[in-house]
Protein backbone atom coordinates (compact mmCIF):
# COMPACT_ATOMS: atom_id res chain seq x y z
CA UNK A 1 0.00 0.00 0.00
CA UNK A 2 1.14 3.51 -0.75
CA UNK A 3 2.42 5.71 2.02
CA UNK A 4 1.09 9.22 2.66
CA UNK A 5 3.56 11.93 3.58
CA UNK A 6 0.70 14.08 4.91
CA UNK A 7 -0.12 11.66 7.76
CA UNK A 8 1.90 13.52 10.41
CA UNK A 9 0.04 16.75 9.56
CA UNK A 10 -3.31 15.00 9.81
CA UNK A 11 -2.35 13.74 13.24
CA UNK A 12 -1.09 17.08 14.55
CA UNK A 13 -4.41 17.77 16.29
CA UNK A 14 -4.68 14.35 17.98
CA UNK A 15 -1.10 14.82 19.18
CA UNK A 16 -2.13 18.11 20.77
CA UNK A 17 -5.11 16.45 22.43
CA UNK A 18 -2.83 13.75 23.80
CA UNK A 19 -0.63 16.46 25.30
CA UNK A 20 -3.70 17.97 26.99
CA UNK A 21 -4.56 14.65 28.60
CA UNK A 22 -0.94 13.97 29.52
CA UNK A 23 -0.63 17.33 31.27
CA UNK A 24 -3.99 16.93 32.97
CA UNK A 25 -3.20 13.45 34.28
CA UNK A 26 0.12 14.72 35.70
CA UNK A 27 -1.60 17.52 37.67
CA UNK A 28 -3.61 15.02 39.69
CA UNK A 29 -4.66 16.17 43.19
CA UNK A 30 -4.76 13.85 46.17
CA UNK A 31 -8.31 12.67 45.57
CA UNK A 32 -9.69 9.18 44.96
CA UNK A 33 -11.85 10.32 42.05
CA UNK A 34 -8.78 11.90 40.43
CA UNK A 35 -7.06 8.51 40.61
CA UNK A 36 -9.92 7.01 38.60
CA UNK A 37 -9.63 9.84 36.05
CA UNK A 38 -5.88 9.33 35.84
CA UNK A 39 -6.30 5.64 35.08
CA UNK A 40 -8.94 6.47 32.50
CA UNK A 41 -6.64 9.05 30.88
CA UNK A 42 -3.70 6.65 30.78
CA UNK A 43 -5.93 4.05 29.15
CA UNK A 44 -6.91 6.62 26.54
CA UNK A 45 -3.26 7.56 25.91
CA UNK A 46 -2.43 3.89 25.50
CA UNK A 47 -5.25 3.53 22.96
CA UNK A 48 -3.96 6.63 21.18
CA UNK A 49 -0.52 5.08 20.90
CA UNK A 50 -2.08 1.95 19.44
CA UNK A 51 -4.02 4.06 16.93
CA UNK A 52 -0.86 5.81 15.80
CA UNK A 53 0.84 2.45 15.35
CA UNK A 54 -1.97 1.41 13.00
CA UNK A 55 -1.72 4.45 10.71
CA UNK A 56 -0.15 2.51 7.90
CA UNK A 57 -2.32 -0.56 8.40
CA UNK A 58 -5.49 -1.58 6.56
CA UNK A 59 -8.79 -0.83 8.24
CA UNK A 60 -9.61 -3.44 10.91
CA UNK A 61 -13.26 -4.50 10.87
CA UNK A 62 -14.55 -6.64 13.75
CA UNK A 63 -17.62 -8.86 13.53
CA UNK A 64 -19.65 -8.54 16.75
CA UNK A 65 -22.90 -10.35 17.39
CA UNK A 66 -24.70 -12.98 19.38
CA UNK A 67 -24.64 -16.72 18.88
CA UNK A 68 -26.37 -17.79 15.67
CA UNK A 69 -26.55 -14.32 14.12
CA UNK A 70 -24.45 -15.43 11.15
CA UNK A 71 -21.21 -13.52 11.67
CA UNK A 72 -19.03 -16.17 10.05
CA UNK A 73 -21.49 -16.67 7.20
CA UNK A 74 -21.58 -12.95 6.53
CA UNK A 75 -17.76 -12.80 6.57
CA UNK A 76 -17.57 -15.57 3.97
CA UNK A 77 -20.18 -13.82 1.82
CA UNK A 78 -18.31 -10.50 1.96
CA UNK A 79 -15.08 -12.22 0.87
CA UNK A 80 -16.88 -14.53 -1.64
CA UNK A 81 -15.05 -17.54 -0.24
CA UNK A 82 -15.45 -20.07 2.57
CA UNK A 83 -12.71 -18.69 4.81
CA UNK A 84 -14.07 -19.54 8.26
CA UNK A 85 -16.27 -22.36 9.50
CA UNK A 86 -19.98 -21.60 9.68
CA UNK A 87 -22.54 -22.77 12.24
CA UNK A 88 -26.30 -22.62 12.53
CA UNK A 89 -27.12 -22.38 16.25
CA UNK A 90 -24.05 -23.42 18.26
CA UNK A 91 -21.01 -21.08 18.40
CA UNK A 92 -18.33 -22.03 15.92
CA UNK A 93 -15.83 -19.19 16.60
CA UNK A 94 -14.03 -20.29 19.75
CA UNK A 95 -11.07 -17.97 19.27
CA UNK A 96 -10.75 -14.69 17.32
CA UNK A 97 -9.86 -15.20 13.67
CA UNK A 98 -8.07 -12.44 11.77
CA UNK A 99 -8.49 -12.67 8.00
CA UNK A 100 -6.11 -10.55 5.90
CA UNK A 101 -4.49 -10.33 2.47
CA UNK A 102 -1.40 -12.41 1.71
CA UNK A 103 0.67 -9.25 1.36
CA UNK A 104 -0.24 -8.06 4.84
CA UNK A 105 2.04 -9.01 7.74
CA UNK A 106 0.24 -8.41 11.06
CA UNK A 107 3.28 -9.53 13.04
CA UNK A 108 5.03 -6.28 11.99
CA UNK A 109 2.32 -4.04 13.41
CA UNK A 110 3.69 -4.10 16.95
CA UNK A 111 0.43 -5.59 18.25
CA UNK A 112 0.14 -8.69 20.41
CA UNK A 113 -1.81 -11.22 18.32
CA UNK A 114 -1.32 -14.10 20.74
CA UNK A 115 -4.54 -16.08 21.04
CA UNK A 116 -5.70 -14.92 17.58
CA UNK A 117 -5.75 -17.23 14.60
CA UNK A 118 -4.41 -15.50 11.46
CA UNK A 119 -5.80 -16.58 8.07
CA UNK A 120 -4.33 -15.11 4.85
CA UNK A 121 -6.06 -15.12 1.49
CA UNK A 122 -5.26 -13.52 -1.88
CA UNK A 123 -8.65 -11.80 -2.22
CA UNK A 124 -9.35 -8.35 -3.68
CA UNK A 125 -11.84 -7.62 -0.88
CA UNK A 126 -8.96 -7.80 1.61
CA UNK A 127 -6.84 -5.17 -0.10
CA UNK A 128 -8.46 -2.36 1.88
CA UNK A 129 -9.25 -4.08 5.17
CA UNK A 130 -8.68 -6.97 7.52
CA UNK A 131 -11.58 -8.70 9.26
CA UNK A 132 -11.74 -10.05 12.80
CA UNK A 133 -14.30 -12.78 13.41
CA UNK A 134 -14.91 -12.41 17.15
CA UNK A 135 -16.15 -14.98 19.68
CA UNK A 136 -19.78 -14.79 20.71
CA UNK A 137 -20.32 -12.68 23.88
CA UNK A 138 -23.54 -14.53 24.80
CA UNK A 139 -22.29 -18.13 24.78
CA UNK A 140 -24.29 -20.08 27.38
CA UNK A 141 -23.08 -23.66 26.92
CA UNK A 142 -20.93 -23.48 30.06
CA UNK A 143 -19.43 -20.78 32.23
CA UNK A 144 -15.84 -21.64 31.37
CA UNK A 145 -16.43 -21.24 27.61
CA UNK A 146 -18.42 -18.05 28.12
CA UNK A 147 -15.79 -16.41 30.31
CA UNK A 148 -13.03 -17.46 27.92
CA UNK A 149 -14.87 -16.04 24.92
CA UNK A 150 -15.59 -12.76 26.72
CA UNK A 151 -11.95 -12.38 27.73
CA UNK A 152 -10.79 -12.99 24.14
CA UNK A 153 -13.46 -10.66 22.77
CA UNK A 154 -12.50 -7.80 25.10
CA UNK A 155 -8.84 -8.23 24.26
CA UNK A 156 -9.32 -7.79 20.51
CA UNK A 157 -12.11 -5.20 20.25
CA UNK A 158 -9.85 -2.22 21.17
CA UNK A 159 -7.77 -3.06 18.07
CA UNK A 160 -10.68 -2.42 15.72
CA UNK A 161 -11.59 0.65 13.70
CA UNK A 162 -15.07 -0.48 12.60
CA UNK A 163 -17.49 -2.77 14.44
CA UNK A 164 -19.84 -4.69 12.16
CA UNK A 165 -22.71 -5.56 14.53
CA UNK A 166 -24.96 -8.43 13.46
CA UNK A 167 -28.37 -9.27 14.87
CA UNK A 168 -31.46 -11.27 14.03
CA UNK A 169 -35.14 -10.98 14.83
CA UNK A 170 -34.55 -13.16 17.90
CA UNK A 171 -31.19 -11.71 19.05
CA UNK A 172 -31.29 -7.95 18.52
CA UNK A 173 -32.27 -7.32 22.16
CA UNK A 174 -29.52 -9.51 23.63
CA UNK A 175 -28.33 -7.79 26.82
CA UNK A 176 -24.85 -9.31 26.69
CA UNK A 177 -24.28 -8.14 23.15
CA UNK A 178 -25.55 -4.65 24.00
CA UNK A 179 -23.24 -4.51 27.02
CA UNK A 180 -20.19 -5.48 24.98
CA UNK A 181 -21.21 -3.04 22.26
CA UNK A 182 -21.40 -0.21 24.84
CA UNK A 183 -17.94 -1.10 26.10
CA UNK A 184 -16.31 -1.43 22.67
CA UNK A 185 -18.08 1.29 20.67
CA UNK A 186 -16.11 4.32 22.00
CA UNK A 187 -13.27 4.84 19.56
CA UNK A 188 -14.87 2.87 16.71
CA UNK A 189 -17.34 3.43 13.86
CA UNK A 190 -20.36 1.13 13.69
CA UNK A 191 -22.12 -0.76 10.89
CA UNK A 192 -25.41 -2.45 11.90
CA UNK A 193 -26.54 -5.48 9.89
CA UNK A 194 -29.68 -7.57 10.33
CA UNK A 195 -29.04 -11.05 8.91
CA UNK A 196 -31.36 -13.96 8.04
CA UNK A 197 -33.35 -11.80 5.65
CA UNK A 198 -34.62 -15.02 4.05
CA UNK A 199 -36.63 -16.07 7.11
CA UNK A 200 -36.89 -13.10 9.54
CA UNK A 201 -39.18 -10.11 9.62
CA UNK A 202 -37.55 -6.73 9.08
CA UNK A 203 -36.99 -5.38 12.62
CA UNK A 204 -34.68 -2.50 11.68
CA UNK A 205 -37.09 0.19 12.89
CA UNK A 206 -37.46 -1.52 16.27
CA UNK A 207 -33.70 -2.05 16.47
CA UNK A 208 -33.07 1.60 15.67
CA UNK A 209 -35.58 2.62 18.36
CA UNK A 210 -33.73 0.42 20.84
CA UNK A 211 -30.35 1.92 19.96
CA UNK A 212 -31.12 5.57 19.22
CA UNK A 213 -30.78 6.73 22.84
CA UNK A 214 -27.07 5.82 22.92
CA UNK A 215 -26.06 5.49 19.26
CA UNK A 216 -26.28 7.10 15.88
CA UNK A 217 -27.07 3.98 13.88
CA UNK A 218 -26.42 5.29 10.38
CA UNK A 219 -27.81 2.88 7.80
CA UNK A 220 -28.95 -0.52 9.06
CA UNK A 221 -28.52 -3.22 6.39
CA UNK A 222 -30.87 -6.20 5.97
CA UNK A 223 -29.09 -9.10 4.21
CA UNK A 224 -29.25 -12.80 3.46
CA UNK A 225 -25.62 -13.94 3.67
CA UNK A 226 -26.21 -17.47 2.37
CA UNK A 227 -28.06 -16.20 -0.71
CA UNK A 228 -25.40 -13.55 -1.29
CA UNK A 229 -22.58 -16.13 -1.29
CA UNK A 230 -24.49 -18.35 -3.72
CA UNK A 231 -25.22 -15.39 -6.02
CA UNK A 232 -21.53 -14.52 -6.19
CA UNK A 233 -20.54 -18.11 -6.85
CA UNK A 234 -23.24 -18.40 -9.55
CA UNK A 235 -22.36 -14.90 -10.84
CA UNK A 236 -25.95 -13.72 -10.56
CA UNK A 237 -27.19 -10.32 -9.47
CA UNK A 238 -26.67 -9.58 -5.79
CA UNK A 239 -29.48 -8.30 -3.60
CA UNK A 240 -29.21 -4.50 -3.28
CA UNK A 241 -28.82 -4.47 0.50
CA UNK A 242 -25.88 -6.87 0.41
CA UNK A 243 -24.31 -5.18 -2.62
CA UNK A 244 -24.43 -1.81 -0.82
CA UNK A 245 -22.87 -3.32 2.30
CA UNK A 246 -20.10 -4.95 0.29
CA UNK A 247 -19.48 -1.70 -1.61
CA UNK A 248 -19.18 0.21 1.67
CA UNK A 249 -16.71 -2.19 3.28
CA UNK A 250 -14.56 -3.27 0.37
CA UNK A 251 -14.49 -0.15 -1.82
CA UNK A 252 -15.75 3.01 -0.12
CA UNK A 253 -13.70 2.53 3.05
CA UNK A 254 -10.40 2.89 1.21
CA UNK A 255 -7.09 3.97 2.69
CA UNK A 256 -8.00 7.65 2.76
CA UNK A 257 -11.31 6.85 4.47
CA UNK A 258 -9.43 4.66 6.94
CA UNK A 259 -7.31 7.64 7.99
CA UNK A 260 -10.41 9.79 8.53
CA UNK A 261 -12.11 7.00 10.42
CA UNK A 262 -9.15 6.54 12.75
CA UNK A 263 -8.93 10.25 13.35
CA UNK A 264 -12.67 10.41 14.07
CA UNK A 265 -12.35 7.36 16.33
CA UNK A 266 -9.59 9.13 18.21
CA UNK A 267 -11.80 12.17 18.79
CA UNK A 268 -14.68 9.94 19.87
CA UNK A 269 -12.41 8.12 22.28
CA UNK A 270 -11.17 11.45 23.72
CA UNK A 271 -14.74 12.68 24.12
CA UNK A 272 -15.75 9.41 25.77
CA UNK A 273 -12.81 9.66 28.17
CA UNK A 274 -13.81 13.20 29.14
CA UNK A 275 -17.42 12.09 29.52
CA UNK A 276 -16.48 9.22 31.86
CA UNK A 277 -14.25 11.48 33.96
CA UNK A 278 -16.85 14.25 34.13
CA UNK A 279 -19.52 11.79 35.23
CA UNK A 280 -17.23 10.42 37.94
CA UNK A 281 -16.36 13.91 39.17
CA UNK A 282 -19.99 15.06 39.14
CA UNK A 283 -20.99 11.97 41.11
CA UNK A 284 -18.51 12.81 43.89
CA UNK A 285 -18.58 16.61 43.65
CA UNK A 286 -21.33 17.17 46.21
CA UNK A 287 -19.02 16.04 49.00
CA UNK A 288 -16.33 18.51 47.88
CA UNK A 289 -18.90 21.31 47.84
CA UNK A 290 -20.09 20.38 51.34
CA UNK A 291 -16.51 20.38 52.61
CA UNK A 292 -15.82 23.83 51.17
CA UNK A 293 -19.10 25.18 52.57
CA UNK A 294 -18.19 23.79 55.98
CA UNK A 295 -14.74 25.39 55.83
CA UNK A 296 -16.35 28.75 55.03
CA UNK A 297 -18.91 28.30 57.79
CA UNK A 298 -16.33 27.42 60.45
CA UNK A 299 -14.04 30.23 59.33
CA UNK A 300 -16.91 32.72 59.39
CA UNK A 301 -17.96 31.53 62.85
CA UNK A 302 -14.49 32.01 64.31
CA UNK A 303 -14.00 35.28 62.47
CA UNK A 304 -17.23 36.73 63.85
CA UNK A 305 -16.47 35.47 67.34
CA UNK A 306 -12.94 36.81 67.33
CA UNK A 307 -13.99 40.15 65.82
CA UNK A 308 -16.70 40.58 68.46
CA UNK A 309 -14.33 39.76 71.27
CA UNK A 310 -11.71 42.08 69.85
CA UNK A 311 -14.30 44.84 69.54
CA UNK A 312 -15.50 44.37 73.12
CA UNK A 313 -12.04 44.31 74.62
CA UNK A 314 -10.79 47.24 72.58
CA UNK A 315 -13.71 49.35 73.77
CA UNK A 316 -13.30 48.20 77.37
CA UNK A 317 -9.51 48.57 77.55
CA UNK A 318 -9.16 52.39 77.53
CA UNK A 319 -6.08 52.90 79.63
CA UNK A 320 -3.62 51.87 76.96
CA UNK A 321 -4.96 53.76 73.98
CA UNK A 322 -6.09 57.01 75.64
CA UNK A 323 -2.61 58.25 76.57
CA UNK A 324 -1.12 57.17 73.24
CA UNK A 325 -3.89 58.76 71.19
CA UNK A 326 -3.63 61.95 73.26
CA UNK A 327 0.09 62.05 72.57
CA UNK A 328 -0.53 61.79 68.86
CA UNK A 329 -3.15 64.55 69.02
CA UNK A 330 -0.87 66.78 71.11
CA UNK A 331 2.04 66.33 68.71
CA UNK A 332 -0.17 67.52 65.86
CA UNK A 333 -1.70 70.30 68.00
CA UNK A 334 1.54 72.16 68.54
CA UNK A 335 2.40 74.15 71.69
CA UNK A 336 -0.35 75.99 73.50
CA UNK A 337 -1.83 75.99 77.02
CA UNK A 338 -4.31 73.21 76.33
CA UNK A 339 -1.80 71.12 74.36
CA UNK A 340 0.59 71.38 77.34
CA UNK A 341 -2.21 70.04 79.53
CA UNK A 342 -2.69 67.19 77.03
CA UNK A 343 1.04 66.44 77.08
CA UNK A 344 1.18 66.36 80.88
CA UNK A 345 -1.76 63.95 81.02
CA UNK A 346 -0.34 61.90 78.17
CA UNK A 347 3.07 61.75 79.90
CA UNK A 348 1.52 60.28 83.01
CA UNK A 349 -0.47 57.89 80.83
CA UNK A 350 2.66 56.84 78.97
CA UNK A 351 4.33 55.82 82.21
CA UNK A 352 1.24 53.85 83.17
CA UNK A 353 0.80 52.25 79.73
CA UNK A 354 4.50 51.39 79.69
CA UNK A 355 3.94 49.39 82.84
CA UNK A 356 0.93 47.74 81.18
CA UNK A 357 3.01 46.90 78.13
CA UNK A 358 5.29 44.71 80.22
CA UNK A 359 2.18 42.77 81.24
CA UNK A 360 0.42 42.47 77.86
CA UNK A 361 -1.80 39.43 78.08
CA UNK A 362 -4.57 40.01 75.56
CA UNK A 363 -4.75 40.24 71.78
CA UNK A 364 -6.40 43.73 71.82
CA UNK A 365 -3.65 45.13 74.07
CA UNK A 366 -1.01 43.81 71.72
CA UNK A 367 -2.84 45.17 68.66
CA UNK A 368 -3.28 48.59 70.30
CA UNK A 369 0.35 48.75 71.31
CA UNK A 370 1.35 47.85 67.76
CA UNK A 371 -0.92 50.57 66.37
CA UNK A 372 0.56 53.32 68.55
CA UNK A 373 4.16 52.19 68.39
CA UNK A 374 3.93 51.77 64.64
CA UNK A 375 3.39 48.72 62.47
CA UNK A 376 7.07 48.29 61.81
CA UNK A 377 7.94 48.22 65.53
CA UNK A 378 5.06 45.85 66.17
CA UNK A 379 6.15 43.42 63.45
CA UNK A 380 9.73 43.47 64.72
CA UNK A 381 8.49 42.68 68.21
CA UNK A 382 6.21 39.93 66.91
CA UNK A 383 8.98 38.37 64.79
CA UNK A 384 11.37 38.43 67.74
CA UNK A 385 8.91 36.29 69.71
CA UNK A 386 8.03 33.75 67.03
CA UNK A 387 10.71 31.23 67.96
CA UNK A 388 10.27 31.46 71.71
CA UNK A 389 8.87 28.37 73.36
CA UNK A 390 6.67 30.49 75.65
CA UNK A 391 5.60 33.68 73.93
CA UNK A 392 4.34 36.51 76.09
CA UNK A 393 0.84 36.20 74.68
CA UNK A 394 -1.13 33.22 73.43
CA UNK A 395 -3.09 34.08 70.31
CA UNK A 396 -5.33 31.08 70.95
CA UNK A 397 -6.66 32.61 74.14
CA UNK A 398 -9.47 34.10 72.10
CA UNK A 399 -9.93 31.19 69.76
CA UNK A 400 -11.29 28.59 72.18
CA UNK A 401 -9.03 25.64 71.55
CA UNK A 402 -11.73 23.11 72.44
CA UNK A 403 -14.08 24.60 69.88
CA UNK A 404 -11.33 24.53 67.28
CA UNK A 405 -10.71 20.87 67.97
CA UNK A 406 -14.40 20.15 67.52
CA UNK A 407 -14.40 22.01 64.23
CA UNK A 408 -11.34 20.07 63.10
CA UNK A 409 -13.04 16.76 63.87
CA UNK A 410 -16.11 17.88 61.91
CA UNK A 411 -13.89 18.76 58.93
CA UNK A 412 -12.19 15.36 59.21
CA UNK A 413 -15.61 13.76 58.72
CA UNK A 414 -16.39 15.93 55.69
CA UNK A 415 -12.93 15.28 54.20
CA UNK A 416 -13.44 11.54 54.67
CA UNK A 417 -16.78 11.74 52.85
CA UNK A 418 -15.04 13.67 50.06
CA UNK A 419 -12.30 11.00 49.81
CA UNK A 420 -9.41 13.40 50.33
CA UNK A 421 -6.60 13.05 52.93
CA UNK A 422 -7.55 14.16 56.44
CA UNK A 423 -4.03 15.00 57.68
CA UNK A 424 -4.50 18.68 56.86
CA UNK A 425 -7.58 19.07 59.07
CA UNK A 426 -6.69 17.09 62.19
CA UNK A 427 -7.08 18.99 65.51
CA UNK A 428 -3.32 19.42 66.11
CA UNK A 429 -2.74 20.59 62.54
CA UNK A 430 -5.63 23.09 62.74
CA UNK A 431 -4.35 24.45 66.07
CA UNK A 432 -0.95 25.14 64.50
CA UNK A 433 -2.66 26.86 61.58
CA UNK A 434 -4.74 28.95 63.96
CA UNK A 435 -1.58 30.31 65.61
CA UNK A 436 -0.30 31.58 62.27
CA UNK A 437 -3.75 32.91 61.43
CA UNK A 438 -3.94 34.66 64.81
CA UNK A 439 -0.61 36.42 64.31
CA UNK A 440 -1.69 37.53 60.86
CA UNK A 441 -5.04 38.64 62.29
CA UNK A 442 -3.31 40.87 64.87
CA UNK A 443 -1.16 42.26 62.07
CA UNK A 444 -4.28 43.16 60.10
CA UNK A 445 -6.00 44.66 63.17
CA UNK A 446 -2.88 46.71 63.93
CA UNK A 447 -3.10 48.26 60.48
CA UNK A 448 -6.80 48.95 60.96
CA UNK A 449 -6.20 50.61 64.33
CA UNK A 450 -3.35 52.66 62.88
CA UNK A 451 -5.78 54.02 60.29
CA UNK A 452 -8.45 54.69 62.92
CA UNK A 453 -6.01 56.55 65.18
CA UNK A 454 -4.72 58.73 62.35
CA UNK A 455 -8.27 59.57 61.36
CA UNK A 456 -9.28 60.42 64.93
CA UNK A 457 -6.14 62.51 65.53
CA UNK A 458 -6.83 64.50 62.37
CA UNK A 459 -10.51 64.94 63.21
CA UNK A 460 -9.79 66.27 66.71
CA UNK A 461 -7.15 68.69 65.44
CA UNK A 462 -9.50 70.77 63.32
CA UNK A 463 -9.05 74.52 63.78
CA UNK A 464 -12.38 75.22 65.39
CA UNK A 465 -11.86 72.42 67.94
CA UNK A 466 -8.54 73.91 68.97
CA UNK A 467 -10.03 77.42 69.22
CA UNK A 468 -12.84 76.24 71.50
CA UNK A 469 -10.56 74.38 73.92
CA UNK A 470 -7.84 77.02 73.87
CA UNK A 471 -10.32 79.82 74.60
CA UNK A 472 -11.98 77.91 77.43
CA UNK A 473 -8.77 76.78 79.09
CA UNK A 474 -6.74 79.89 78.22
CA UNK A 475 -9.51 82.13 79.60
CA UNK A 476 -9.42 80.39 82.98
CA UNK A 477 -5.65 80.47 83.04
CA UNK A 478 -5.57 84.18 82.13
CA UNK A 479 -8.11 84.97 84.82
CA UNK A 480 -6.13 83.16 87.51
CA UNK A 481 -2.91 84.88 86.41
CA UNK A 482 -4.27 88.40 85.90
CA UNK A 483 -6.14 88.60 89.20
CA UNK A 484 -3.08 88.25 91.52
CA UNK A 485 -1.13 90.49 89.12
CA UNK A 486 -3.81 93.16 89.51
CA UNK A 487 -3.69 92.71 93.27
CA UNK A 488 0.07 93.08 93.39
CA UNK A 489 0.62 95.87 90.87
CA UNK A 490 -2.53 97.96 91.10
CA UNK A 491 -4.70 97.32 94.14
CA UNK A 492 -1.91 97.38 96.74
CA UNK A 493 -0.18 100.28 95.03
CA UNK A 494 -3.13 102.69 95.13
CA UNK A 495 -4.89 101.43 98.23
CA UNK A 496 -2.74 101.02 101.29
CA UNK A 497 -5.49 99.06 103.06
CA UNK A 498 -5.52 96.33 100.35
CA UNK A 499 -3.65 93.22 101.43
CA UNK A 500 -1.65 90.86 99.28
CA UNK A 501 -3.33 87.55 98.45
CA UNK A 502 -2.24 84.81 100.76
CA UNK A 503 -1.32 81.20 100.22
CA UNK A 504 -4.95 80.09 100.49
CA UNK A 505 -5.80 82.14 97.38
CA UNK A 506 -3.16 80.39 95.33
CA UNK A 507 -4.23 76.98 96.63
CA UNK A 508 -7.84 77.71 95.67
CA UNK A 509 -6.73 79.05 92.26
CA UNK A 510 -4.69 75.93 91.56
CA UNK A 511 -7.68 73.82 92.66
CA UNK A 512 -10.02 75.56 90.25
CA UNK A 513 -7.45 75.48 87.45
CA UNK A 514 -7.00 71.77 87.90
CA UNK A 515 -10.74 71.27 88.17
CA UNK A 516 -11.46 73.30 85.06
CA UNK A 517 -8.60 71.67 83.13
CA UNK A 518 -9.85 68.24 84.21
CA UNK A 519 -13.36 69.05 83.01
CA UNK A 520 -12.06 70.20 79.63
CA UNK A 521 -9.67 67.25 79.45
CA UNK A 522 -12.49 64.86 80.38
CA UNK A 523 -14.72 66.38 77.70
CA UNK A 524 -11.95 66.05 75.13
CA UNK A 525 -11.20 62.45 76.16
CA UNK A 526 -14.92 61.66 76.09
CA UNK A 527 -15.05 62.98 72.52
CA UNK A 528 -12.03 60.87 71.60
CA UNK A 529 -13.52 57.81 73.29
CA UNK A 530 -16.89 58.21 71.61
CA UNK A 531 -15.21 58.63 68.23
CA UNK A 532 -13.02 55.59 68.80
CA UNK A 533 -16.01 53.50 69.91
CA UNK A 534 -17.91 54.53 66.82
CA UNK A 535 -14.94 53.79 64.55
CA UNK A 536 -14.32 50.40 66.15
CA UNK A 537 -18.00 49.43 65.99
CA UNK A 538 -18.19 50.37 62.33
CA UNK A 539 -14.85 48.84 61.35
CA UNK A 540 -15.16 45.63 63.38
CA UNK A 541 -18.01 44.50 61.14
CA UNK A 542 -15.37 43.89 58.46
CA UNK A 543 -12.87 42.18 60.78
CA UNK A 544 -14.55 38.78 60.43
CA UNK A 545 -13.61 38.89 56.72
CA UNK A 546 -9.99 39.97 57.06
CA UNK A 547 -7.55 38.13 54.73
CA UNK A 548 -5.67 36.80 57.77
CA UNK A 549 -8.59 34.49 58.60
CA UNK A 550 -8.07 32.73 55.27
CA UNK A 551 -5.08 31.04 56.93
CA UNK A 552 -7.43 29.12 59.17
CA UNK A 553 -8.16 25.71 57.60
CA UNK A 554 -5.89 26.89 54.78
CA UNK A 555 -4.27 23.52 53.99
CA UNK A 556 -7.48 21.56 53.55
CA UNK A 557 -8.91 24.42 51.47
CA UNK A 558 -5.82 24.30 49.24
CA UNK A 559 -6.54 20.62 48.61
CA UNK A 560 -10.05 21.49 47.47
CA UNK A 561 -8.68 24.35 45.34
CA UNK A 562 -6.40 21.86 43.56
CA UNK A 563 -9.42 19.65 42.94
CA UNK A 564 -11.37 22.62 41.53
CA UNK A 565 -8.44 23.51 39.26
CA UNK A 566 -8.28 19.86 38.18
CA UNK A 567 -11.99 19.85 37.33
CA UNK A 568 -11.75 23.20 35.54
CA UNK A 569 -8.91 21.91 33.37
CA UNK A 570 -11.07 18.93 32.41
CA UNK A 571 -13.89 21.31 31.51
CA UNK A 572 -11.47 23.31 29.36
CA UNK A 573 -10.45 20.12 27.54
CA UNK A 574 -14.13 19.26 27.07
CA UNK A 575 -14.87 22.65 25.51
CA UNK A 576 -11.87 22.39 23.17
CA UNK A 577 -12.98 18.94 22.03
CA UNK A 578 -16.48 20.27 21.40
CA UNK A 579 -15.07 22.96 19.13
CA UNK A 580 -12.91 20.41 17.30
CA UNK A 581 -15.89 18.11 16.83
CA UNK A 582 -17.92 20.95 15.37
CA UNK A 583 -15.17 21.69 12.87
CA UNK A 584 -14.37 18.05 12.03
CA UNK A 585 -15.36 16.65 8.65
CA UNK A 586 -18.35 14.34 8.91
CA UNK A 587 -17.80 10.74 7.86
CA UNK A 588 -19.96 8.54 5.67
CA UNK A 589 -23.49 8.81 7.08
CA UNK A 590 -23.94 5.06 6.62
CA UNK A 591 -21.56 4.57 9.55
CA UNK A 592 -22.91 4.78 13.05
CA UNK A 593 -21.23 5.80 16.30
CA UNK A 594 -21.82 6.05 20.00
CA UNK A 595 -23.33 9.35 21.09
Amino acid sequence: MSSHTELPMIWTQPETISNWFQSWSESIPNWDTAEFCRERSLRFLHRMTALRQRLGMPLIVAMLGGTGTGKSTLLNALLNEHVVEEGKERPTTAIPILVCHETVHPETWGIDFSGIQIVKRNLSALEQMVILDCPDPDTTENDILRETNLARLRAVLPLCDVLLVTATQQKYRSRRVLDELASASPGARLVFVQTHADRDTDIRDDWNELLKKDYETGRIFFVDSVAALKSQQNQTVLAKEFADLQQLLTVDLNEEAAIRIRQANFFSLAVETVKDCRCEIIEHWAAIGKLRDRISEERRHFGERLAEKMRHELISDRRLWESRLLGRVASQWGYSPFSILLRIYQGLGTIFSGVLLTRVRSVPQLALWGAFEGIRSFRNWLNSHKNKKKPEISILTNWEEDRLRESALVLVGFATDAHIPTESCTPDFVLNESKRAGNAFINNITGELETICNRLATRNNRWWVRIVYEVLFGGMLAFLLLRPAKNFFIDTLFDKHTRFYGTDFYIISIFWLITWGSLLLGLFIFTLRRGLNREINETSVQWSHLPALDRLFESVEKETNRIIAYRDELEAIHQRLERINQQAEKLDRRLGRKK
